[in-house]
């Protein structure tokens, strides 16, 4: 990649040449993605080309351009944030929704003393064989 000197350089002798390089390191770039990835970074592109396109001025290109970046952060943001948030629920829905020890120990027909001085076998019940 060339300098950043060359590069402004390009930008006032040489717009177009500068143009066709951006596009080519572009194009190398999504090339050089893995495959599954390829379809989405050219819709990305295709994104931020549009939104050059529809500057009115390099500045107003770079302000558009910058703030597709923010918009994106926020919704992976936001959705990073929304996903934890819908787990912790689940999570509280589910575990208040099973039945305390106490519940599964009355409903078992083996019935067990706990004595922490000794070790005990807790048998567990017969399964029907099918």
């Amino acid at each position: 990649m060339p300098s950043f000197d060359e590069l402004r350089k390009l930008a006032d002798s040489n717009p177009e040449q500068l143009e066709a390089l951006r596009q080519q390191m572009i194009e190398e770039t999504i090339n050089n993605a893995p495959p599954a990835f390829q379809r989405r970074l050219r819709g990305l592109q295709f994104q931020v080309d549009m939104e050059r396109r529809r500057a009115r001025n390099p500045m107003d290109s770079c302000i558009r351009v910058s703030k597709m970046m923010h918009d994106h952060l926020y919704q992976m943001r936001q959705t990073i944030n929304g996903a934890e948030v819908d787990t912790r629920s689940a999570l509280a829905g589910f575990t208040s929704a099973l039945p305390s020890n106490q519940a599964i120990m009355e409903a078992t027909s083996v019935k067990t003393t706990i004595n922490p001085n000794s070790s005990t076998v807790v048998p567990f019940p017969q399964l029907a064989n099918n």
